[in-house]
């Protein structure tokens, strides 16, 4: 029997217990902070499970993934008419050229993908500050204490993956590079009045357990004075920068003392401003874009087509698909229920007009503000159900869809965000729901 068919004997077995138990264990998860604001995060009595080899195939395939886009980064850099295609604004180039002391661009990375019949297809790459290690982190820790799980484990052994130790040792690991010696405070930045803020008291905790002093504050409350950059009344030495490039842009008057920081390599700061380069959904058209065989070997290219969906810049003119050129407008006014049009420089969802989910008027609309604005076309995902119990409904049953987002430390997977959705939309900004994820033996 598989682990699901396992879970859901175990639950059925002895259902009215769990149900009792349902209030007392969704306290539990308010009090450890496992909150989208005052949203809980878990609603379903159920991790994500991966078997071993399952596991260690999506490590291989999303490190080889995450591979191919940073040899395009490197093209990038050095070709104007990629960085076009990529939408790098004006006012973000200077912030991308300021070097970061350190050699990686985007040493912490997550990569989002959905499950399919034919394994994880991945869709975006959230380069500047990938959300989720600490609540994960926190849900894994709650899950192992409930006894459904301690009925679960004697008989299918079974492991989560820690995903804030390698977080911590990614910060550390730059700030070596970048030159500091001493043991650093570490400032995590961002807004206050995000609905992530409970994110940030949590990794704060666990750095702090680690031994590490660490405040959280807002970019805007932040003191320079040349030498030290001072919040909440620490010195910082190490930035684990949580705030968007867009919105720190939107304030640059009030947030100069970080960015004059950084410029002038007074503090350590990770993930930099230049990662916004492998953070726009247009670098999954470079990946399988017309032109990629000049810097992409053919057995790179194979594992990219099978596991990124076909996605272009939304723009005028000739482009293949299936062997074939095709006038790219055109084809997307004829083909909507094949494709999904985004935002390149959104989160959470925002912007993103669904085309098998659109009436004709409704796409052609959006496929005129797309060609106005900065957006990409990718290919429809033919995405595969789980069963989950839901807290909400008395632990009854419905079919979700599982968002599997690996998180990336140093080109190197550790563990992944396990999102749920009951549309095409998964993520958490959307309304999505989060369990921990277990590795089964």
């Amino acid at each position: 029997m598989t682990a699901e068919t396992i879970w859901r004997e175990l639950l059925e077995a002895d259902r009215e217990t769990w149900i009792a138990g349902i209030p007392d264990f969704r306290d539990r998860l308010r009090a450890a902070r496992i909150c989208f604001g005052d949203r809980q995060l878990c609603n379903h009595l159920r991790p994500k499970f991966l078997t071993e080899t399952e596991y260690s195939d999506l490590v291989l395939v999303s490190e080889a993934v995450l591979a191919g886009i940073m040899q395009a980064k490197d093209r990038l850099l050095a070709d104007p008419i990629l960085m076009d295609m990529l939408g790098v604004r004006e006012d973000e180039k200077p912030l991308i050229a300021i070097d970061p002391g350190y050699a990686h661009i985007a040493p912490c990375v997550r990569l989002d993908s959905f499950i399919t019949a034919d394994g994880p297809q991945f869709v975006e790459l959230n380069g500047e500050c990938p959300a989720g290690p600490a609540y994960g982190y926190r849900l894994a820790q709650n899950f192992e204490a409930h006894p459904l799980m301690q009925a679960f484990k004697q008989r299918v052994p079974c492991r989560p993956i820690d995903t804030l130790r390698p977080l911590l040792d990614t910060l550390l690991s730059c700030y070596r590079e970048w030159g500091g010696t001493k043991r650093p405070t570490i400032g995590i930045i961002d807004y206050d009045y995000l609905p992530t803020v409970h994110e940030f008291e949590l990794c704060r905790e666990y750095f702090v357990n680690e031994g590490y002093d660490c405040v959280v504050a807002d970019p805007r409350h932040l003191e320079y004075d040349g030498e030290r950059l001072v919040g909440g009344g620490k010195q910082i030495d190490l930035v684990y920068k949580r705030v968007l490039v867009n919105e720190f842009i939107e304030k640059t008057d009030e947030v100069a003392p970080l960015h004059d920081a950084f410029r002038d390599r007074k503090v350590c700061m990770v993930n930099p401003f230049r990662s916004k380069l492998v953070h726009k959904k247009a670098i999954f058209a470079v990946l399988t874009s017309d032109g990629r065989d000049e810097w992409m070997g053919k057995e790179q290219q194979t594992l990219i087509d099978r596991a990124v969906p076909w996605t272009r810049n939304v723009r005028e003119g000739k482009t293949r698909i299936e062997g074939r050129e095709v006038d790219l407008i055109p084809y997307l006014a004829q083909h909507r229920d094949d494709f999904v049009l985004k935002p390149n420089d959104e989160y959470g969802g925002k912007g993103i007009t669904i085309g098998w989910e659109a009436n004709e008027t409704a796409w052609e609309q959006a496929l005129n503000a797309a060609l106005k604005g900065d957006f990409v076309a990718q290919r429809r995902l033919y995405m595969v159900g789980e069963a989950f119990p839901s807290m909400l409904d008395g632990l009854s049953w419905g079919q979700l869809f599982v968002d599997l987002d690996p998180y990336m430390y140093l080109g190197h997977m550790h563990g992944a965000l396990a999102r749920l959705g009951v549309g095409s939309l998964c993520n958490v900004t959307s309304g999505g729901g989060q369990v921990p994820l277990f590795i089964t033996s």
